[in-house]
């Protein structure tokens, strides 16, 4: 930070609104003019107080320490109007102090004036793109102009797929923003707070704060929670659908990830027990999760599920179960504008949630969409990833898998990502692909996985007939937002090394003391000291033949866990346990193991089978 000593005030005061000034410009990461210093005193000074400022600024310009934001190096551009420059405060000391390069700008009242400074000021190192206040609502005729106190514009782009399915002719998306060199991909990553007034501004990084600080290392950092329902498409959608799902728990997330389903489907194995479905959805929330993804109906207000009678409930598997056939659909609200009020989470565990569903999203609406309302209640989730006009199955499939498997990429793979924004624009980038003649993938952009590419092979039983899936895939790519923070650190686990051994329990250390013939031999090296828990848990896919398995663990709604112990650990050291399962379980098992620390926490997982 350069600094510049003043001489020559006759008042202190005086001398400090210079140094302000000053301070401002360089938090801007704009080049100071002299032009800008408004100087004032004693007529005998100011002349030579002048000459002074301008021979020092001179020789700092000549020198290279003041330059203009295409030489500065910007990690970060940041759009922020006047009124929210003191809320934003905080969060700019945080990100400083992790190191990353801070670029400021103001609002522009149209896209096409926004973007264009926003290129201006962003530079060749530039990660993210943070958008600091809600958009203007959307105007069927004409383009919406922002009032830059408190807005920033969005672009709208043609919906060439999506609107032949019913959706409006254009979707709003920031994602052109960050299409620095004009290649149709996006250099960065965009973030939007859509806050519209300073005390939500406040009470939004303070969130941030409090959750990137948090101490709470407890097991809730390894859960995913998944709420999902009947699509009501037909029986080939529906089924490709869900085979979609079980694709996400059994490849996408890491083994020792440990996902919590809710299926709003009576009679299906994943339906929580009781009456209302919202209650038991709400009470796995509040318990925390890393993310918190629904996937099912949408509108701007609601998220919305289809269910049908208990009775029926068995027809959802046989032909001729579509959503038109049958008369015995009922839509149910899951989450709306006024029960998201509603969402009472601990604000250090708060998830992430990601919404695969139409218009939830919708943050050009004339009043907050649901996306905004969830985001910006008290206990509600950290970040809120959405789309903002109607989506179709493939284009959501293809985007939470890439997002989901991004988030969960093992560190030290190259493709890891540590903040909430690396995740988001390396999804996004593949969606953007463009494929040559030879099928070969467009230069600079994250491969495509196997299991995206499964996904691509069930596209023609997800997508109606006829339908250009290479442009669908770039319309889910500006479809999708992040409302929230692009910087916001997803707080990696370190790595524990599992491994089975085989040998006699007295070799083998602690037993969990219970009467069982069939045991499981555990070695851990932990990282870090703490609480170790080993588990030893069924596939969620896996049932005991002959009888039933009942939860026994808060964490375990599914009642996979098989047998489980805790102990303390050291900092590398390798602890030994033996676990004893139910003498009626025989197959596979995932043993998994968790350590929560003072100020980190770590897991790992492997497979093993019981005979």
């Amino acid at each position: 930070m350069v600094s510049i000593v003043t001489v020559g005030f006759s008042s202190a005061a005086k001398a400090r609104s210079v140094t302000n000034q000053m301070a401002y410009d360089e938090d801007s990461g704009m080049a100071m003019s002299l032009s800008t210093l408004k100087i004032s005193g004693p007529n005998e000074n100011t002349r030579y107080t002048r000459a002074l400022c301008a021979v020092v600024a001179g020789g700092l310009i000549a020198f290279g320490l003041l330059a203009s934001p295409a030489v500065n190096a910007a990690d970060v551009v940041v759009v922020c109007g006047a009124e929210y420059r003191d809320a934003l405060s905080p969060w700019c000391e945080l990100r400083r102090g992790e190191g990353l390069a801070l670029s400021f700008c103001s609002p522009e009242a149209t896209n096409g004036a926004m973007a264009e400074k926003i290129r201006q000021t962003a530079t060749s190192q530039t990660r993210y793109l943070l958008l600091v206040g809600d958009a203007p609502p959307f105007r069927p005729q004409g383009q919406s102009v922002a009032n830059t106190d408190r807005q920033i514009p969005t672009h709208y782009l043609k919906s060439r797929v999506t609107s032949q399915h019913g959706s409006t002719p254009t979707y709003p998306t920031d994602v052109p923003y960050t299409d620095f060199d004009g290649d149709g991909v996006a250099n960065a990553a965009v973030g939007r707070l859509p806050v519209n007034a300073p005390e939500q501004l406040e009470e939004l990084v303070s969130r941030i704060s409090a959750y990137e600080s948090s101490s709470d290392f407890s097991s809730w950092r390894r859960c995913l929670q998944l709420t999902a329902g009947v699509g009501g498409f037909g029986t080939l959608i529906d089924g490709a659908i869900e085979s979609v799902t079980r694709t996400v728990l059994t490849s996408v997330l890491p083994a020792d990830a440990k996902p919590q389903i809710a299926y709003a489907s009576p009679g299906h194995a994943f339906c929580p027990d009781g009456d209302s479905f919202f209650d038991a959805v709400m009470q796995r929330y509040r318990s925390g999760a890393r993310f918190w993804v629904y996937a099912g109906h949408g509108s701007v207000d609601r998220l919305d599920f289809l269910t049908r009678a208990r009775d029926d409930a068995g027809a959802l598997s046989q032909s001729g179960a579509s959503r038109n056939a049958s008369p015995q659909w009922q839509v149910e609200s899951l989450l709306n504008n006024e029960t998201a009020r509603q969402l009472a989470g601990n604000p250090n565990r708060a998830p992430i949630a990601v919404l695969l569903a139409c218009y939830a999203g919708a943050f050009d609406a004339p009043g907050d969409c649901l996306s905004e309302r969830m985001l910006l209640a008290s206990g509600g989730p950290i970040a809120v990833i959405a789309a903002s006009r109607l989506t179709m199955p493939y284009g959501n499939a293809r985007f939470g898998l890439g997002l989901l498997e991004s988030a969960y990429s093992p560190g030290g793979d190259g493709l890891s990502s540590e903040r909430l924004g690396d995740a988001m624009l390396a999804s996004v980038q593949r969606l953007q692909q463009q494929t040559s003649g030879d099928g070969a993938a467009q230069k600079n952009t994250p491969p495509v996985s196997t299991t995206q590419m499964m996904v691509d092979g069930l596209a023609g039983l997800m997508s109606p007939a006829g339908s250009d899936l290479e442009e669908e895939r770039r319309e889910h790519a500006g479809l999708y937002h992040l409302l929230g923070d692009p910087t916001l650190r997803l707080q990696r686990p370190q790595k524990l090394a599992i491994r089975i051994e085989a040998g006699d329990e007295e070799e083998n250390g602690e037993l969990e003391k219970q009467e069982s013939t069939k045991t499981v031999c555990v070695s851990v090296t932990s990282p870090i000291a703490g609480t170790l828990t080993i588990c030893i848990d069924r596939p969620l896919t896996a049932t005991a033949s002959g009888q039933e398995v009942t939860a026994s663990y808060p964490d375990d709604p599914h009642g996979c866990t098989l047998g489980q112990v805790s102990l303390p650990v050291g900092t590398s050291e390798m602890k030994n346990a033996v676990i004893s399962l139910p003498d009626h379980w025989s197959g596979p098992v995932v043993v998994r193991g968790f350590v929560q620390g003072v100020d980190a926490w770590a897991t790992g997982a492997t497979r093993t089978l019981v005979d």
